[in-house]
């Protein structure tokens, strides 16, 4: 009889010690589990950051004609718009501006050639007041639309062309939920 309590005795601890591990493991597993969701959050804040980071030079900056070509083709194929707004255009009418990357709402080809040679213009650039950035959507429901011709923005004597050492006013654009979706350069 006393052997049978001790067989017995031992499968209760043998179960007992089975249970303490699997509290063990499942205590390890919860911790593992809060400690990688906390470094996926903390991954995510950093690319987000990193994300608004490549806008800083763009923020109510100065930059020469020069940087501004270069921001035009940085962005090229992103979801981002690039208004262009010269002085000569400007004159003809104060709320418009050459887009080029993605299109904004209001964007269309102006002239009467092929869309393929023609300089992109949208108009309804407005800050809402107080603000310091423009508020404007990318157009195509879905599918973002782009234009990718940027031989405008050399074309000495016209109202695309681009001076190398002109200076222009940065300022972003940005949609409806205060997503930055494009940049607007204002020459000086």
């Amino acid at each position: 009889m006393e052997g049978e309590l001790g067989s017995g005795a031992r499968i209760a601890i043998a179960l007992i010690v089975i249970g303490v591990i699997i509290s063990v493991i499942f205590v390890i597993l919860g911790f593992t589990r809060g400690t990688t969701n906390q470094g996926i959050t903390t991954v995510q804040n950093s690319m987000d950051s990193m994300s608004l980071a490549q806008f800083d030079d763009f923020d109510q900056k100065i930059q020469s004609g020069t940087q501004v070509t270069s921001a035009i083709k940085l962005f090229e194929g992103r979801p981002v718009a690039t208004v262009v707004r010269t002085k000569a255009q400007m004159t003809k009418a104060i709320d418009t501006g050459f887009n080029y990357g993605a299109e904004l709402v209001g964007t269309d080809p102006v002239g009467t050639t092929s869309p393929l040679v023609l300089p992109y213009i949208t108009d309804a650039l407005t800050k809402v007041s107080g603000n310091s950035w423009y508020v404007n959507d990318l157009s195509g429901a879905g599918q973002i639309k782009y234009n990718m011709n940027y031989i405008p923005t050399t074309k000495s004597g016209t109202d695309t062309f681009i001076r190398p050492t002109a200076k222009f006013l940065a300022e972003l654009i940005k949609d409806n939920t205060g997503t930055i979706v494009g940049i607007c350069f204002t020459q000086q």
